[in-house]
């Protein structure tokens, strides 16, 4: 029998920010970024598996509209029984992000109530290392480890067929307490496997025109956007990053072939002309992502352009690779330093970026004018406040356009969160994962108290 599957976005807004905005009248910005993992599920069930219908409830692109609803119970519900069509048989919850934890146990409970016989899976990179936790939830029926095309079409052609599931990296309750190993879901090896991202499941016209994962300057601003992702996977040991514990660190790359007829597919059917890579380290293999930036150029797209929330590592960037991206189209770039503590780079947070070689590219892009934007960090463990304030002296020296400074955020999966835990710092998990954000800490260290460490932030901002 034919399954309908209804795919849930969240938002990644902390839940108390949500709650404060139905009282206040703004709400903290809401990023809206293309939710490529949904996109990329939705491809592949629709290529592998005869299904009923397929649907989203998108409540991060329409958590700005909160102010029409009463609370969030209201605003869940009514989003609800608005946008979906098909009595949902399969519900597939997206949690990226633990900010979203807290939404996610709310919206369950509604959705499960609305439709009480759907089996819910849950996926994502909060899933991925929480997966014992979010079992405990009695509304959660299965959580998917890792990447999850090829084992969710799996998934929903062993349900809709056989009527139980048996899938590496895929667990339920019962499967979960035998297990003394958690397994991640097989993933693709070639990336050109995988079919296009499904755009038709989104309001494209919603995503083209956001400006969430944009900076709205000089000729970028207006332009219709698109996110893709070219790469998967990064070799480097950041303590504060989980993304290995999805995509693994070694890397895998699309053909130049595959990410070009999507470039064009994506400019022929929406008139995209900026794109934004969400690769978790763009640029690492030198020939091949300037054969890339080299086909891109030569599309010939007018004012195509290029723009990095991030992907672009110090330690893989010299003359050639950036003179590429800025012929490719790149006029505004954003570099993660994360600190200007030699110590800190390398015995706290292990990312060994270069400080001098960060200084002669932001030095190299501003002489070929191009607008730089550097992001730091404070509040690792046992970052002492002399240790932030050389940050704060470092990013002075750069002279780069413009600095961002955020408090790291414990992410469930990274090696920071488990040092926080057993520092005795993070007692209430759930509490951490929904209150955190970047520029709020849930806890005070030996080094530093919480309010000390955002009013930093805050002012060096």
């Amino acid at each position: 029998m034919k399954k309908n599957i209804l795919f849930i976005n969240p938002p990644s807004l902390p839940f108390e920010d949500i709650v404060a905005g139905f009282t206040s009248e703004s709400l903290r910005t809401q990023p809206v970024s293309m939710p490529l993992g949904i996109l990329y599920l939705s491809a592949c069930v629709k290529r592998y598996n005869q299904v009923g219908s397929v649907e989203i409830l998108d409540y991060a692109l329409k958590i700005n509209e909160i102010a029409k609803y009463k609370n969030i119970e209201d605003f869940i519900i009514k989003i609800a029984q608005r946008d979906v069509r098909s009595v949902p048989d399969i519900l597939a919850f997206s949690l990226i992000f633990s900010t979203s934890h807290r939404f996610f146990e709310v919206c369950v409970n509604i959705l499960k109530t609305l439709w009480p016989n759907a089996v819910l899976i849950v996926g994502g990179t909060h899933a991925t290392n929480s997966a014992k936790y979010l079992l405990d939830n009695k509304n959660v029926d299965f959580v998917a480890r890792g990447e999850g095309e090829e084992a969710f079409y799996e998934f929903v052609r062993q349900y809709s067929e056989l009527g139980y599931v048996d899938i590496k990296g895929i667990y339920s309750k019962e499967k979960i307490e035998s297990a003394a190993y958690l397994d991640l879901c097989d993933y693709a090896h070639d990336l050109d496997s995988l079919p296009f991202p499904d755009w038709e499941l989104i309001d494209m016209g919603a995503y083209i025109t956001a400006k969430g994962r944009k900076r709205e300057i000089g000729s970028s601003a207006g332009k219709r956007i698109a996110s893709l992702m070219t790469t998967r996977g990064c070799p480097f040991q950041c303590t504060f990053c989980s993304s290995h514990t999805v995509h693994g660190r070694k890397m895998r790359f699309r053909s130049v072939e595959n990410v070009i007829e999507e470039v064009e597919t994506l400019h022929k059917r929406f008139g995209i002309k900026l794109f934004i890579p969400e690769d978790d380290l763009f640029t690492a293999n030198q020939n091949r992502v300037i054969n890339l930036l080299t086909a891109l150029e030569n599309l010939g797209i007018p004012d195509f352009e290029l723009q990095f929330p991030s992907a672009l590592s110090v330690s893989t960037l010299n003359e050639k690779v950036m003179d590429a991206l800025i012929r490719a189209g790149t006029k505004i770039i954003n570099i993660a330093i994360e600190s200007g503590s030699e110590y800190v780079q390398k015995h706290i947070i292990r990312k060994n970026c270069d400080l001098q070689k960060a200084k002669w590219i932001v030095a190299y892009l501003k002489s070929k004018g191009i607008m730089i934007r550097c992001y730091f960090i404070f509040g690792f463990p046992l970052e002492t406040k002399e240790q932030m304030m050389e940050t704060v002296e470092y990013a002075k020296s750069l002279k780069a356009d413009w600095a961002v400074f955020s408090i790291a955020i414990p992410l469930v999966g990274s090696e920071m969160y488990d040092q926080f835990i057993q520092m005795g710092y993070i007692t209430n998990e759930s509490d951490v994962w929904s209150k955190s954000f970047f520029q709020r800490r849930m806890f005070d260290t030996k080094e530093i108290s919480a309010n000390e460490l955002e009013e930093l932030t805050y002012r060096v901002n």
